[in-house]
């Protein structure tokens, strides 16, 4: 089984809540058997068990039990990329939950989350996915912590009115101490259930979000859901690659060489790799490219010869060479559906 990634945004807010802590990145990478020109780019991804690792290390070098939910209290909603630019825009607390359970594996490919009405309940529902190999099965309390805490924190400071939680439930064992937990996620919380979850009163989720915009929401919804599909589609190195180029294919097409250097890996490990996920990185391009163009022409007032510049054509009329290809059809004609 293929193992999951991770969005390498939520590696680099890590860090730099230990480091506030007193410990420095270079130390935490060392101990935590990390290469820290992995870190170099936010927007690239990083295997699940760099995080298992790096979890460890950080609850024994500060000899906090509860690491996970005080990160979550001070992080950093740049930390979690395209997701965070989603929900800072969305209208209500249950649209933010709604996008958070959609968009979830773009910050962990090995966490599943779901939304769950029960009567006059909305449960936010988490837990590893079945799909790919993750830490998730085996070491799952400090991410789920943090979850939770992350929800519960998240809608109380972008909400206009008061979104407190009924309860949250965990399925791992109750830890020696759970004052920490009462403190952040209410009096309610129980521990050895069949499921992690945050339970809200569904009402209470229609509370507006102090930083709605929904134009930017448009914007960043249609980004979120082109990442999400290409990280579904793709596993292993293309992956990594096809986001890569989603996030960095502006105004020219980064090299193979770029590319190489940003993922840490040799440009022959990577044509290799392709080969062997019988695809490669022109193809790549192509499709990254596609992506996007249907992305930008579906804005209004957006103009073939703007979008040929934003994807690095050499001119219009390479773009729209391309774009027939593509679809038949010349850009100008292009109607979203």
């Amino acid at each position: 089984m293929r193992e999951a990634t991770l969005a390498t945004s939520l590696f680099i807010d890590f860090l730099h809540y230990l480091e506030r802590h007193g410990h420095a990145r270079a130390d935490v990478c060392r101990l935590a058997d990390l290469d820290t020109r992995l870190l170099a780019d936010p927007n690239s991804r990083m295997p699940a068990s760099a995080m298992e690792r790096m979890w460890a290390v950080g609850e024994r070098l500060t000899g906090d039990a509860d690491i996970g939910m005080h990160t979550a209290e001070s992080y950093n909603p740049g930390a979690l990329s395209i997701v965070g630019y989603v929900i800072l825009s969305c209208r209500t607390a249950g649209e933010a939950l709604d996008r958070l359970s959609r968009y979830a594996p773009l910050l962990n490919e090995g966490l599943q989350v779901t939304i769950a009405r029960h009567g006059e309940e909305m449960h936010c529902e988490f837990g590893a996915s079945d799909r790919v190999d993750s830490f998730l099965h085996r070491t799952p309390r400090q991410a789920v912590e943090t979850l939770a805490a992350g929800i519960v924190v998240t809608l109380a400071r972008l909400s206009t009115s008061p979104v407190p939680p009924l309860g949250a439930t965990f399925r791992h064992e109750a830890p020696a101490s759970v004052g920490e937990h009462h403190r952040i996620l209410g009096p309610h919380v129980r521990f050895g259930q069949t499921r992690n979850a945050v339970i809200y009163k569904a009402s209470t989720l229609d509370a507006r979000i102090l930083s709605a915009d929904p134009a930017l929401f448009e914007v960043f919804d249609g980004d979120a859901a082109r990442r999400l599909r290409q990280l579904q589609t793709r596993g292993g190195v293309s992956g990594r690659v096809l986001g890569f180029l989603g996030a960095r294919l502006r105004g020219e097409v980064p090299s193979l060489s770029t590319v190489a250097s940003e993922l840490a890996m040799s440009e022959r490990s990577i044509q290799r790799s392709l080969r062997e996920e019988e695809t490669s990185y022109r193809e790549l391009v192509d499709e990254v490219r596609k992506e996007l163009a249907m992305e930008h022409l579906g804005r209004p007032g957006t103009s073939a010869t703007d979008v040929a510049f934003l994807l690095g054509f050499s001119e219009p009329s390479a773009f729209t060479r391309a774009f027939r290809r593509w679809t038949g059809s010349p850009p100008t004609e292009f109607r979203p559906a």
